[in-house]
């Protein structure tokens, strides 16, 4: 194999793969940039045990073949030496000669017939989609993280004639995320977070796919980039069935910047029991929070809509701030039975549940204190 290419575009493609890389792994060649010629252009490959991307770049072949180079090294090589195009030729030592500039390297490959690269369907209908990035950031930090829980692990995404949605769930909280797409042949996958929040990093918020299902994987193109994805099998949480469910009792707009700003705020003493209160009093609402470290509260003006607001409801600090970060612009607040918040946006809907008020802040006596009391109380009773 020799071939000469583009040092910048080969240095995108091998930090894109190694986005996808494995840090750790038992099969050390997947840790590999994987390089082969095909119809007069180069692949760049990189794989996981779930996920696969291979980008296409322009090239001066002359000779065809593949080689398998750790990615994080080539990546490295490419960023400090210097040229415009860079020469990668493989010997018959078992080596690669890498040579740009003024700068030659030769440095030991892996045998690249052993690597293990995923046969990539072509899906029979595909649509185009955009803003992965966005989509990523309203589902993913709303998905489990427990090991036992694989399917809750995933971002739930259904198709229809009149578009898609995207829904991340731990159980105690939803995301569900309007996509941008329109008139998809009626589909229900469950797509692992991982494989999605790498997606969203390969791509930008204007890039355009194309994106068809076949079979058990999902496949994501452009023109010159290639991302596939296994989908997992089993039952997600009827997320739509809950959502019909909650009635709300009152609604009230605010500006979802300024609630995640005074949340940021007030969350600072949360402590150990990671709690705060809101209070609902006509235009005024209320955070609080109270804990071993001591108290923060601030009040914001708000906007009722419906229902009369009263009452005061507790809420996981920390889950409802991801919630807010993932949302923009105006915000209607709607309260349902049982303290269930509602936080809609025009992309992206999050309902969370309500917590149990935390236990009272047990303040210590000090020992000598406490001696002197119980000896007073003696006298007394004597």
């Amino acid at each position: 194999m020799e071939i000469t290419v583009d040092r910048l575009e080969l240095l995108s493609a091998v930090q894109d793969v190694e986005r996808i890389v494995p840090v750790i792994t038992a099969l050390e060649i997947l840790r590999c940039a994987y390089l082969t010629t095909e119809d007069g252009k180069v692949t760049v490959v990189g794989c996981n045990q779930e996920a696969c991307l291979e980008r296409r770049i322009a090239a001066q072949i002359r000779e065809e073949g593949s080689i398998a180079i750790d990615a994080t090294l080539l990546s490295s090589m490419m960023r400090t030496m210097g040229g415009d195009t860079v020469t990668i030729s493989r010997t018959d030592t078992g080596c690669a000669s890498i040579k740009g500039g003024t700068t030659a390297y030769k440095i030991p490959v892996m045998d690249a017939a052993t690597y293990p690269r995923m046969e990539i369907p072509i899906p029979e209908h595909t649509v185009s989609v955009t803003n992965i990035p966005a989509l990523a950031k309203r589902t993913v930090f709303a998905v489990s993280d427990e090991e036992n829980a694989l399917e809750m692990k995933c971002v739930h995404m259904t198709f229809s004639a009149d578009g898609f949605h995207a829904v991340g769930s731990d159980g105690c909280r939803i995301a569900d995320a309007v996509g941008d797409s329109k008139a998809f042949p009626d589909a229900d996958i469950l797509l692992p977070a991982s494989s999605l929040e790498k997606l969203a990093r390969l791509v930008g918020s204007k890039d355009t796919l194309q994106m068809g299902i076949s079979g058990k994987s999902v496949v994501f193109t452009r023109e010159d980039l290639t991302f596939f994805a296994r989908l997992m099998e089993g039952r997600f949480l009827d997320t739509d069935q809950i959502m019909r469910c909650v009635k709300p009792c009152f609604t009230i707009l605010t500006d979802s910047e300024q609630l995640r700003r005074a949340l940021s705020s007030v969350r600072t003493v949360s402590g150990a029991q990671n709690r705060f209160s809101l209070t609902f009093a006509g235009a005024q609402l209320r955070l609080c929070c109270e804990s071993e470290y001591g108290t923060s509260a601030m009040e914001l003006e708000v906007v009722p809509l419906s229902g009369t607001p009263s009452g005061t409801y507790w809420y996981n600090a920390e889950k409802l701030l991801e919630c807010l970060r993932a949302q923009s612009g105006s915000l209607m607040v709607e309260l349902a039975q049982n303290g269930m918040l509602l936080l809609r946006t025009d992309a992206l809907t999050c309902l969370q549940l309500a917590v149990r008020e935390p236990r009272p802040i047990q303040k210590e006596v000090p020992k000598e204190r406490g001696k002197k009391e119980k000896a007073v109380a003696g006298k007394k009773a004597a």
